[in-house]
């Protein structure tokens, strides 16, 4: 009885390698090709297994860290970079992710992305109630029949 409350009380994750910061901007764990930050200066966050190793690749110069022993986290500050386009990649154990950094630009307007949320604009349903209830009406009196 001890182990199944012992077992249903301390579930198991799956210790991943996730990068959750470029800098102040959250990546929520979402791994795109490339990636844009204004400011020069970027200190990349994220986690991992407890204790491990974590390779860090920025341009070809590579670097390991140890992430928390603790829960996992790691940082690791690049510096301030050059205004370009940078090439990075994070691993540990057989997991890495690689990406491009573009620094000193915004994202490019052009670029489509989810900006909103996926409800419709508020004012929306208002045209569709009234489409609706001219419907109803018309329907209503063209098939009335007169009395005679």
């Amino acid at each position: 009885m001890l182990f199944l409350t012992l077992f249903i009380a301390l579930p198991v994750f799956a210790d991943t390698l996730v990068l959750t910061h470029i800098g102040a901007m959250e990546t929520k764990g979402v791994k795109y090709n490339q990636w844009w930050y204004e400011p020069q200066r970027v200190v990349l966050k994220g986690t991992g297994s407890k204790g491990a190793n974590i390779d860090v690749t920025l341009d070809g110069k590579f670097n390991t860290i140890k992430s928390s022993v603790d829960d996992g986290k790691w940082s690791y500050d690049l510096g301030t970079l050059d205004i370009a386009d940078h090439s990075i990649v994070v691993g540990s154990g057989g997991e890495s992710y690689s990406f491009v950094l573009t620094v000193g630009s915004p994202r490019p307007a052009d670029m489509k992305g989810d900006t909103k949320g996926g409800l419709p604009e508020a004012g929306v349903l208002f045209p569709i109630i009234v489409l609706t209830g001219l419907a109803g009406i018309l329907i209503y009196f063209g098939f009335k029949r007169s009395e005679a």
